[in-house]
């Protein structure tokens, strides 16, 4: 897909959240996010990453918690 290549290159082959690079046996590509409201794509992520911004359901607010949670709670 020449869209994908495009937004490969421009993210320098690197996951759009944690700058990963896919060296997976069992992902070949990374997953191309998009807003589930708009429909709109944003870019390339890690499997990973993609399926945090899922469980998080998109939204910011949850993330700054967890974000807050994870800091308030260093060991």
């Amino acid at each position: 897909n020449l869209d994908y290549e495009k937004m490969f290159i421009k993210q320098q082959g690197k996951c759009g959240i944690c700058s990963s690079k896919m060296n997976s046996s069992r992902y070949t590509k990374f997953a191309i996010d998009h807003c589930h409201r708009s429909g709109r794509v944003r870019g390339l992520l890690c499997t990973q990453c993609n399926t945090a911004l899922g469980l998080l359901k998109d939204s910011p607010e949850r993330l700054m918690s967890a974000i807050t949670y994870l800091e308030s709670n260093k060991i």
